[in-house]
């Protein structure tokens, strides 16, 4: 049976997340993957190519440069989950930010719950009170960290000197966390997002990875049919909703998969460039 796929001269946009969808399980991207997203862009220069991701900006870097888009125009990103736009060269062209007083609120609250891990994301900064876990996140995810002093922290927020754009916990019982946080999830409306079992995070009202592609697609005058969008996870499924070609890896979780338009091979097999090479290079797979 043959499974219809867009047409590549419709297609204005390719979105792709990073972890278990472009990315294999070493953090890297595939030589196959690099050289078939390098092929297409190089035939379609117009079409914009946006990283898509819960990962801060900083964290996305080196992909950037394995793929070969360090300075290539229409590269923009979607990234703290929606969070922050960027266009290609890492000026922000939209973010969402979460209330001074609810950062001081939950800044009350989470020390007493003897939490190991939680941070905020501040634009590129990823900002932690301990320094192991600050360490930890720079050298697993090339995230750029910095380790603040909590009462400083509170000092600056209350002086509108940062900004926050989420708040994260990586910790053994979500439950806890969620628990404590409800009230104020519920007075400030908080988008509440489970990227893992372990690791969950609190954004703006209907902040996701859908409604930042939504805010990049209104930015680019892009609709909806003309968008290509590959994920795997939970936090896909916003995202799914608003591309017109939702495509799934075979390792995506089974309620994500409901809301593709098309599966493709999973990470570890190059998913992402076998679905792109049977789109955008049909002529050069049959020579």
């Amino acid at each position: 049976m043959n499974v219809e796929l867009p047409e590549a001269s419709k297609i204005k946009l390719i979105s792709t997340d990073l972890d278990g969808t472009l990315l294999n399980s070493k953090g890297r991207v595939s030589e196959r993957n690099r050289n078939v997203i390098r092929k297409v862009l190089d035939k379609y220069p117009d079409i914009h190519f946006v990283i898509a991701s819960g990962r801060g900006r900083p964290a996305t870097m080196r992909v950037r440069q394995d793929i070969g888009i360090m300075d290539r125009p229409n590269t923009e990103s979607i990234l703290c989950n929606g969070c922050i736009l960027y266009d290609s060269k890492g000026k922000i062209l939209w973010q969402g930010l979460l209330p001074n007083e609810l950062i001081l609120k939950i800044h009350k609250i989470v020390p007493s719950l003897s939490q190991p891990c939680f941070e905020y994301s501040s634009g590129d900064d990823a900002i932690f009170f301990e320094e192991r876990w600050s360490k930890f996140t720079r050298e697993m995810f090339d995230e750029q960290t910095i380790t603040e002093d909590m009462d400083e922290f509170s000092k600056r927020i209350e002086a509108d000197e940062t900004k926050i754009n989420k708040v994260c916990f990586m910790v053994s019982e979500p439950s806890k966390i969620n628990e404590a946080l409800n009230d104020l999830k519920k007075e400030y409306n908080m988008e509440l997002c489970h990227t893992t079992p372990i690791y969950i995070e609190y954004m703006p009202p209907n902040t996701n990875k859908g409604s930042g592609l939504i805010h990049l697609m209104n930015i680019l005058n892009i609709k909806k049919e003309e968008v290509i969008a590959f994920g795997d996870g939970n936090n896909d499924i916003e995202y799914f909703q608003n591309a017109g070609w939702p495509v799934a890896m075979a390792n995506a979780c089974e309620k994500l998969k409901s809301y593709a338009r098309l599966t493709t091979k999973s990470n570890e097999e190059d998913g992402v460039a076998d679905l792109l090479e049977r789109v955008f290079l049909k002529e050069e797979l049959m020579n």
